[in-house]
């Protein structure tokens, strides 16, 4: 095997760190980065003991980690209190994985560990899964898929650059949905930890130092706002989003989120985007400035005189239907339906794209009228708007009388077959998903987040269950949609991610775009506004992923 090659080793503690003492060990490495484990396969306890960066020599780990946490039926486990089975090693073309297996104290659980390591990347990637093997429902809660004692070399000048990399802060710090790549940098020893958490939106939770020298990702604690739970059937596995540590050298903080890091977002963490053969360049909404005021003589009008320009995807957005759920043509402004419309631009030499609301519904809808069950509910057992927390009874503008299903009842199943049906059948090549599904990014009101209610068959038990329900399922059905339709352009907004200019890398794992924002500002304040945007957010998210919408093409000064 070559030098660079990953290797695990196997290996007695009296012939590696002193922290293993009387127990073994096993070590995933690679040229720049190494971890290794302790265990002893009598006693509990699988936990990191060494966690070294090889560019420099210097070990990061301390004593004391716990490797993981999660509650489970009341019982908190960590790698301290459960018991090494076995491990696994996999090499897979240059990406080297290994499976952890332990046993818990609570009867039928069992936490499987999964880490990967890259060639030539100074990371490690981690995900945790809990297996009730159990004749019972187990409840989970609290989740850390790590928590290290962890120092970038010192605790002395440790700065922290959070907010995709834009804002500089201290410790402690406890990062948030904007939060998906955290740098904690050493100023004087011109090293740091890229600290990378894939949970979606405001689930995320990365903690530095909210204890002494301990670090932890994971999702919201269960006595907090927007917390982490589920409820877990026997014979069913939880696989948590995954989390990773990229290690740095470097003289300036800025050059961590370069290079090789940059390879790994580019290459391993399966963007949407950048599995597309063909992506489009040239864009068109209708939104600006037609509102939900469009009918098909004026669409087809913008796609003549679009069809000249370059314009390589034609995007209709709200108002071409007649009720959100139903989901069918406004017969008045489409009388000869959608699909003639979308062929018509398709025709023109663009793709067509279609504008629908992931979750909400008109509160006077066919599919809300026959399945209340179904929808989203307040804390008075009313449904609920989760969009903007307008009450109104009807009316037909395109946000007229909203309310929200959940996504984890049977309205998945209905709105799957309505957007797979409508793709097949009219020939679109990309869906604009937006609405809240479980948080606003308008409403700044926690009381009015969730769903309090759990019946009529959703697979949620509480409102505490109903965040990772939600979010999860939005996944799934963005995933699906992919299965089906490969080459299927998903924008998923912030208005879906529930939080503005919200975008992280669950989001972008599942969509191949985010519609970040909208800035209708003449130049140059609109163009500097889009670029700024973008820019604060490319050192951690790909900026191609990122779509802003709402400038004018006839401004005076445009050019």
């Amino acid at each position: 095997m070559k030098c660079h090659a990953f290797i695990i080793l196997l290996i007695c503690s009296l012939t590696t760190v002193d922290v293993c003492a009387q127990a073994d060990s096993v070590t995933l490495k690679n040229d720049l980065v190494s971890r290794t484990f302790c265990f002893n396969k009598k006693l509990p306890g699988f936990y990191t003991a060494g966690y070294k960066n090889l560019v420099t020599k210097a070990e990061y780990s301390k004593p004391g980690t716990e490797e993981f946490a999660i509650t489970v039926n009341g019982t908190p486990l960590t790698g301290r209190n459960c018991t090494y089975n076995s491990h696994s090693f996999i090499r897979s073309g240059d990406e080297s994985m290994l499976t952890v297996i332990c046993s818990t104290p609570v009867t039928g659980i069992r936490i499987v560990l999964r880490y990967i390591l890259y060639d030539g990347i100074p990371l490690i990637r981690k995900r945790l899964q809990v297996v009730n093997d159990g004749s019972s429902d187990a409840t989970l809660f609290n989740l850390d898929v790590e928590r290290l004692q962890f120092n970038v070399v010192d605790t002395y000048m440790n700065e922290v650059y959070a907010n995709y990399g834009t804002h500089l802060t201290r410790v402690p710090y406890r990062g948030d949905y904007n939060d998906a790549a955290v740098l904690l940098f050493n100023l004087n020893a011109k090293q740091g930890v890229i600290l990378g958490n894939e949970a979606p939106s405001i689930l995320k939770r990365t903690e530095i130092y909210s204890r002494p020298n301990q670090v932890n990702i994971g999702m919201g604690m269960i006595d907090e706002p927007f917390p982490f739970k589920k409820l877990l059937a026997h014979g069913e596995t939880f696989t948590s989003p995954q989390t990773f540590m990229y290690f740095s050298s470097s003289d300036k903080w800025q050059y961590a989120f370069e290079g090789k890091f940059q390879d790994f977002i580019r290459e391993k963490l399966t963007v949407k985007l950048f599995q597309q053969k063909d992506p489009p360049f040239f864009i068109y909404n209708t939104w600006q400035p037609f509102f939900d005021h469009i009918n098909e003589k004026l669409i087809r009008d913008c796609a003549d005189s679009l069809a000249h320009t370059g314009c390589d995807l034609f995007i209709i957005d709200a108002g071409w239907y007649k009720r959100a759920g139903d989901f069918n043509a406004d017969p008045e402004k489409f009388p000869n339906g959608m699909k003639p419309v979308c062929q018509y631009i398709n025709s023109k030499g663009m793709r067509s794209g279609l504008w629908f609301t992931i979750g909400s519904v008109h509160n006077k809808s066919k599919i809300a009228l026959e399945h209340p069950e179904w929808l989203i509910k307040d804390k008075n057992g009313r449904p609920e708007n989760l969009h903007n927390g307008d009450m109104q009874e009807d009316g037909n503008e395109w946000q007229s009388a909203i309310r929200t299903m959940s996504l984890a009842s049977g309205y998945y199943d209905h709105i799957h077959n309505v957007i797979r049906g409508y793709v097949k059948d009219w020939g679109i090549s990309y869906l604009k998903l937006d609405l809240s599904i479980a948080n606003s990014a308008y409403l700044h009101d926690y009381t009015r987040t969730g769903d309090y209610d759990s019946s009529g068959g959703k697979l949620y038990h509480d409102r505490a269950s109903s965040y990772w329900m939600l979010y999860e399922r939005v996944l799934n059905l963005m995933d699906t949609l992919k299965a089906e339709f490969p080459g299927l352009l998903l924008d998923c907004t912030f208005e879906v991610w529930g939080r503005y200019n919200a975008v992280d890398y669950a989001l972008i794992e599942h969509a191949d775009y985010d519609w970040l924002t909208n800035f209708d500002f003449a130049p140059p304040a609109g163009p500097i506004s889009i670029r700024q945007m973008n820019y604060d957010r490319s050192r951690v998210i790909p900026a191609s992923t990122l779509l802003i919408g709402n400038q004018f093409m006839n401004f005076p000064n445009y050019r």
